[in-house]
This record gives C-alpha cells, structure tokens and sequence, in this order.
C-alpha cells in the first residue's frame, strides 16, 4: 500500500511540473505575437478624404501612429489574448485598451472581402479593410 501511495504521489508531482512548465511556455509565446489572419495594414474611411490606419505586424500594432510592441514599456507594451473567435490587444489595461479584433468577410462595393472587424464600444463595430474605399462600413448592434 504505501508503495502505491508514492508511486501515485511521484506521478502527480512530476505531471505538476510538467503542467506548469507547458502553461508558461504557451502564455509566453501566445501574448506577445499577433495572429497571422490579423496581420497586415487596414483602412477605415473616417470622412473628408481621411482614414483610420491599423497596421498589424509579427510583434507589434500601430493605431494611428502609435505604435504597440513588447519592447515597449508600459501602456505601449503589447500584449495579446484570445477569446473565442476574438482577440483583444492590451485588455485590462483602460488606457491603453485598442479592443477586440476579428478577421470575417463582409459585403464591400457588391463583393464579400476579408475585413478587420474591431469592437470597442457597446454595441458598436468598425470596419477596416485592405484597401482605401471612401465609404464607412462600420456598424452599430445597439442604438
């Protein structure tokens, strides 16, 4: 009997490190580095002939010349989580929060493209797309 009970009590010890060993390698890699269906430079018609810029790069986003990265300290340190289909940049943190981001197609001059859907304020989204249309395609859920 007690040589099963330290057989069991070896076991769990050794699968307790080896799943904390995994959990901190995963968030480590996970929080820094932007998905690649998110990556690229997005436009948002803003009107007069202006727009809104996202660029998203392997580690690192700039918002209209702000620029995130890890290297950065403080509210320009970026980081990335996930939730479900959506993934936010610098969550928690309110002065630096950008939102929550997602990849879908959405109709855009007669066609379906892939767009940037950004959410950020209740029930309102925005829509950036790869290319410059002087139209606003963003939308609101609640009014």
């Amino acid at each position: 009997m007690k040589k099963i009970q330290l057989i069991l009590a070896t076991l769990l010890v050794v699968l307790g490190i080896e799943g904390a060993t995994n959990s901190i390698q995963a968030h480590a890699s996970s929080s820094t580095t932007t998905p690649k269906s998110l990556r690229g430079t997005w436009y948002k018609y803003t009107g007069d002939g202006k727009f809104s810029t996202i660029k998203i790069t392997t580690h690192s986003l700039t918002y209209n010349g702000s620029i995130y990265s890890p290297s950065k300290s403080g509210a320009h340190k970026l980081k990335v989580s996930k939730w479900g289909s959506w993934y936010s940049f610098n969550k928690g943190s309110s002065s630096s929060n950008l939102g929550q981001f997602k990849t879908e197609k959405r109709l855009i001059k007669g066609s379906y493209k892939k767009s940037l859907v950004r959410y950020h304020s209740i029930g309102t989204y925005y829509v950036f797309t790869h290319h410059k249309y002087n139209q606003d395609y963003s939308f609101k859920i609640l009014d």
